[in-house]
């Protein structure tokens, strides 16, 4: 092995040891928190969540309203410990971006409706234990409650939005926290099971109409199209240097 080769392979063995923190394993730099003092983050992270959502129940036959989610503006309000995953039970707030689209005989329809999730019993999460001060933690964590709505809205008289296991939706994720100095790059996914209920403004282009659409979907930190970035092992290093 030349001298040169020599000198880049300790260069990117001493890069290695760093990146060894996560080594293995995927990790995603669509999101990343600070560490909160403890060695780990906060839960609900104050990521974004990207998912898809429909209404179909309750329009004509051949028609939806689907709608690119995200649930933004996450704040943590509490994170104690207890709840049925073992580890911690977090109450937060919310809110559910929803850009709407028409199809069928709704063709051309188009709303942004932001819909509060406000603090308190009626939105928490579940998490089971983790190590603080692990550079790697992976644990499950449960939607235990997510509601919502809005009325008096231009289109809608009501529009709810509803999930989680104390509903008897189940939805189970996972998260993983990988230090990044000085926070944590997050992977963080739940699998939703939803349900909208809705009530159309009379006179406008729901008028008349009402439903409820139930469906699961998942939630994730990378939006759609994102790839999440796997951390290097030393053996992928290596393997770019090989005669």
């Amino acid at each position: 092995m030349s001298r040169l080769r020599m000198q880049v392979m300790a260069t990117v063995l001493s890069i290695s040891t760093i990146l060894a923190l996560g080594a293995g394993t995927a990790w995603s730099q669509c999101c990343i928190v600070p560490d909160n003092g403890s060695g780990t983050a906060t839960l609900p992270v104050g990521c974004i969540y990207y998912g898809k959502m429909h209404i179909v129940d309750g329009l004509p036959a051949g028609t939806t309203i689907d709608a690119d989610a995200q649930i933004e503006s996450i704040a943590s309000l509490s994170e104690v410990a207890g709840g049925s995953l073992g580890g911690n039970q977090e109450t937060f707030q919310a809110v559910l971006r929803l850009d709407l689209t028409g199809t069928g005989t709704l063709l051309g329809y188009s709303r942004l409706v932001l819909v509060p999730l406000p603090g308190g019993p009626s939105n928490m999460t579940e998490s089971a234990p983790r190590t603080p001060g692990a550079p790697v933690q992976s644990f499950d964590t449960d939607m235990l409650r997510m509601q919502g709505q809005i009325t008096g809205d231009p289109d809608f008289d009501l529009l709810r939005i509803t999930a989680g296991n104390d509903f008897g939706m189940p939805s189970p994720g996972h998260t993983t926290l990988t230090q990044i100095a000085p926070g944590w790059a997050v992977d963080s996914f739940f699998d939703i099971t939803y349900r909208i209920d809705f009530v159309g403004k009379p006179g406008g282009p729901l008028g008349g109409m009402s439903g409820s659409t139930t469906a699961t979907i998942r939630f994730s930190v990378c939006a759609p199209g994102a790839v999440p970035v796997e951390s290097t092992t030393w053996s992928g290093i290596k393997a770019l240097y090989r005669d």
